[in-house]
């Protein structure tokens, strides 16, 4: 991320995990064009305003602190699955929606004071990346019951390597290729291969067999891998602001998701 614009990085990434994806995967069945335009919309939800959005606002923000904002995306899902019907509102669930999103704002609000305008609207725009994420895993979790996952997301990433071209276009022209280190390079297929195909994959057979606020509850182990890591590797440190907030999220995402709450 600092020998690589964010946009080249995340369409490079998209591309590469659509010749990957779509060389392993060798499905080929026709899709009724009733599913095509939802794959459209799910590789823009899930790929284009995901990725763009996310590595965007990683560029801009602490590692630690995206990761602590990560942790807002099951209280997303879990406010559409509640919208669509499809969750009943309880008040355990309301209250938690509200202490974890305070707890965001916490953060948001410490970057306006403590950080800068750069680290603001990347916070904005981790925020708004799990919003995206997050109306994709409730929306697609019916097709991925129903259809291949492997295949879903074969498709959905060809889909958005030419969804997101006239995006990525003017920084893909303007890169300065020779300047970008081999070790950049070897990181982004580490990249492609891990965090983006491998999971992929991964969170897409798990929709198929488990609820979707369950498949969104893990991403609680990210903030405390990333922390760690982040101190080790980027020397950062936490904020006790970012440290509250942190523990006001998990608390309200603990409360909106417990079983059996009213």
């Amino acid at each position: 991320m600092r020998s690589i614009t964010p946009l080249v990085f995340a369409y490079l990434r998209v591309v590469g995990a659509a010749i990957v994806l779509n060389a392993i995967v060798h499905d080929r069945e026709p899709l009724t064009r009733r599913d095509a335009w939802r794959l459209a919309g799910f590789a823009m939800l899930a790929i284009v305003i995901n990725q763009t959005f996310f590595l965007t606002g990683l560029a801009l923000t602490s590692a630690h602190v995206a990761a602590i904002l990560i942790t807002i995306l099951p209280l997303f899902v879990l406010g559409i699955s509640i919208a669509m019907g499809r969750e009943r509102a309880t008040a355990s669930k309301i209250v938690g929606i509200a202490v974890a999103a305070a707890g965001a704002l916490l953060v948001v609000a410490g970057e306006g004071f403590e950080g800068t305008g750069k680290s603001l609207l990347g916070d904005l725009l981790i925020i708004g990346n799990s919003f995206a994420y997050g109306l994709y895993l409730v929306v697609s979790k019916p097709m991925m019951a129903r259809l291949s996952a492997r295949r879903v997301i074969a498709r959905m990433f060809a889909l958005a390597s030419l969804m997101m071209l006239p995006i990525a276009a003017w920084p893909l022209a303007h890169e300065n290729w020779v300047a970008i280190p081999p070790r950049a390079w070897i990181g982004l297929a580490l990249v492609i291969a891990g965090p983006t195909v491998g999971a992929y994959l991964l969170n897409a057979w798990a929709l198929r067999h488990a609820d979707s606020s369950l498949v969104a509850g893990y991403t609680y182990l990210q903030p405390v891998i990333t922390a760690v890591l982040a101190a080790l590797y980027l020397g950062e440190v936490m904020r006790p602001m970012v440290i509250a907030a942190a523990l006001m999220i998990f608390a309200g995402v603990y409360l909106a998701s417990r079983v059996g709450g009213r």
